[in-house]
């Protein structure tokens, strides 16, 4: 097999994968035998994360870099889920006093 680029790989992701709504996870060694490479340089992931971004979709690893996932991004922005941290409307910035100038204070 081959060695792909990023952008390859993401096309081949894409039309492998892209039905799965829920997401795919792959392994480091899935990744590596799926991509053609004998290792996995952050450059890559990185690579395929902004091709895949370009399509809908995003490329994560966990902590450890073993497990890689395939996920659709989301399109609801945080303030419409109603966050309990959202400004609340009745807060207002308190005005500074003013500095009396004209009693030589």
């Amino acid at each position: 097999m081959s060695m792909k680029s990023a952008k390859e790989f993401a096309v081949w992701m894409i039309d492998r994968f892209g039905e799965q709504e829920s997401g795919v996870f792959l392994s480091k060694s899935d990744l590596k035998e799926l991509s053609g490479r004998q290792t996995l340089r952050q450059d890559f992931i990185a690579d395929l994360h902004f091709e895949l971004t370009r399509h809908g979709m995003g490329f994560v690893s966990d902590a450890l870099k073993e497990k890689y996932f395939l996920f659709y991004l989301p399109n609801v922005h945080w303030k419409e889920v109603a966050d309990r941290y959202a400004p609340q409307s009745n807060v207002h910035n308190l005005a500074r006093p003013r500095v009396s100038q004209g009693n030589g204070i």
